[in-house]
């Protein structure tokens, strides 16, 4: 239905930084849904809205949106509802690593690591894991930052996705950089910028903030 394709556009959309359009679309998913009476795309899209505002350094924009949307995923029950579990408790992660509640940010990137290895989902482990690096690096725990950054490009390469990656290597370049380091995240760029559909897309992934420090002088 309408609902569910417009909320797997904006996950594209949020995926490659487009955080503008990917909050326009998230929102007119949600309100496609509720003019159905659809769950499952009020809570997708919910969750990536709750990512959004995460990745923009504006948390208070979701504390209403993560209460209606842990409500609407607890209502539905079925075998997507432990997925939802899993994505929620990464969004309150980054979301509390936003808010600089960094304590709060470990334990629940350390639920959301768990979780994923449980459920065999690589891509919210890596992100789990790259949540948690910047939250104990924040507390000035360097060795165990370094240790899950590193971990985290492990997974997200196993992955195959080149985004993921692109985030874990640009946690790990953050904490331990290396020419090595500078040089791969470089080639994984080139390489999803290659594979972009359209000039808009490739402007906001040129123009992303992951991107200016990917490529800024080392």
């Amino acid at each position: 239905m309408l609902a569910r394709a417009t909320a797997m556009t904006a996950g594209l959309h949020l995926t490659l930084f487009d955080f503008e359009g990917a909050e326009a679309l998230q929102s007119e998913a949600r309100e496609l849904a509720r003019g159905v009476g659809f769950i499952p795309p009020i809570v997708s899209a919910g969750i990536d809205s709750l990512l959004t505002f995460a990745r923009l350094h504006d948390p208070g924009r979701a504390e209403r949106l993560l209460e209606e949307t842990a409500a609407a995923a607890a209502s539905t029950a079925g075998w997507h509802q432990w997925l939802w579990q899993l994505r929620l408790t990464q969004a309150r992660a980054e979301l509390a690593l936003a808010r600089d509640a960094v304590d709060e940010a470990i334990a629940t990137a350390t639920d959301s690591i768990e979780q994923s290895r449980a459920r065999g989902r690589p891509k919210y482990e890596a992100l789990g894991l790259i949540t948690r690096a910047r939250g104990l690096h924040a507390l000035v725990r360097t060795r165990n930052a370094i240790a899950d950054a590193k971990t985290a490009v492990s997974v997200a390469d196993r992955t195959g996705d080149p985004v993921l990656l692109l985030l874990a290597l640009d946690a790990l370049i953050g904490l331990d950089g290396t020419d090595e380091l500078a040089n791969r995240a470089r080639a994984v760029t080139d390489r999803i910028y290659d594979g972009l559909p359209n000039e808009a897309m490739r402007r906001c992934f040129t123009d992303s903030e992951i991107m200016r420090r990917i490529r800024a002088p080392q």
